[in-house]
């Protein structure tokens, strides 16, 4: 095979070299190309994923806050009867203050409070504790004297009528009261409750986001080499598609170098036969006898 010298190197072993070189280049780089288009992959699956999760959360947090704004509307709610009632209790109270001031301010009659009190105190004692007969009868005697006072008394039955009435509101709005604290107690740890969903969905969707947002940044970034990588692989195959073409026509350069020799080489051939015939025909003219090789080389070149 002929070759090209140049400056004492082989051009062709040039030419082959360079494009091996820009082969082993272009799959290396494909082969990165494809390692990178796999982390790109990862890179936004992650993201898609905690984008996913983020969008739960965010849902998640938005419905806390709903049950935690109702839970809080109920606390308030309860709490604004609740205060009514024991604004409502505080005056029954007063006004049955004011019923037991007017009687123990009366010095004309015998207090009724203090004597059902002492009414009280005997009847506790007779029933716990284990007395004489005489002084039982006596404790007997003492209970029935006080209950005479106690109705002779200025207690009217409407006024004793009205306190009946006035200590049963107040029993029912102590109960009202204390079902309504606990319905505020119940609410508020309600409350409590949905206020921790909302700080841990808040803080998860703020750490999914972070996740989500850095897999984005990572995309881009890798996204970014893998297109300079492409940038790269079409400059190598226009590199390698040049050299292909060098190649080609060095090859094509030496083809018709050989075939420029060989037909020179045919002519110089041909050449000779002619001036060999020639100097035969002047033999086979003076009447030389000729063999049949030199007849043969005579027919070739068209003397005879």
């Amino acid at each position: 095979m002929l070759c090209l010298i140049h400056g004492g190197f082989n051009l062709d072993d040039d030419l082959f070299k360079e494009l091996g070189e820009l082969r082993k280049r272009h799959q290396e780089l494909r082969e990165s190309c494809e390692s990178m288009k796999k982390e790109i992959d990862d890179s936004v699956n992650r993201r898609d994923e905690n984008n996913k999760i983020f969008k739960e959360m965010l849902e998640e947090l938005k419905n806390a806050k709903i049950e935690r704004d109702q839970a809080n509307d109920k606390v308030s709610e309860f709490k604004k009867i609740r205060d009514e009632k024991r604004d409502e209790l505080a005056k029954l109270k007063d006004e049955l203050k004011g019923i037991k001031k007017d009687m123990t301010t009366d010095s004309s009659t015998p207090n009724p409070f203090r004597l059902q009190k002492k009414i009280d105190e005997l009847d506790w004692r007779l029933e716990t504790s284990v007395l004489p007969l005489k002084e039982e009868n006596k404790l007997i005697g003492q209970i029935s004297v006080l209950r005479k006072d106690l109705e002779s008394s200025k207690l009217s039955k409407e006024v004793r009528d009205k306190m009946k009435d006035l200590r049963g509101k107040i029993h029912d709005l102590r109960k009202e009261i204390d079902d309504l604290h606990e319905k505020v107690v119940e609410f508020s740890q309600e409350s409590a409750k949905f206020h921790e969903r909302v700080t841990y969905s808040s803080q998860r969707a703020s750490e999914t986001k972070k996740i989500a947002d850095k897999a984005h940044q990572e995309f881009l970034a890798k996204k970014k080499e893998l297109n300079n990588k492409y940038a790269e692989l079409r400059e190598i195959r226009d590199k390698m598609n040049n050299s292909k073409g060098r190649i080609t026509e060095k090859k094509a350069e030496k083809k018709a170098k050989r075939v420029k020799e060989k037909e020179k080489e045919t002519q110089k051939i041909m050449d000779e036969l002619t001036d060999q015939a020639k100097d035969l025909y002047e033999r086979f003219s003076k009447g030389e006898k000729l063999t049949t090789e030199e007849f043969r080389i005579l027919q070739e070149s068209n003397f005879l």
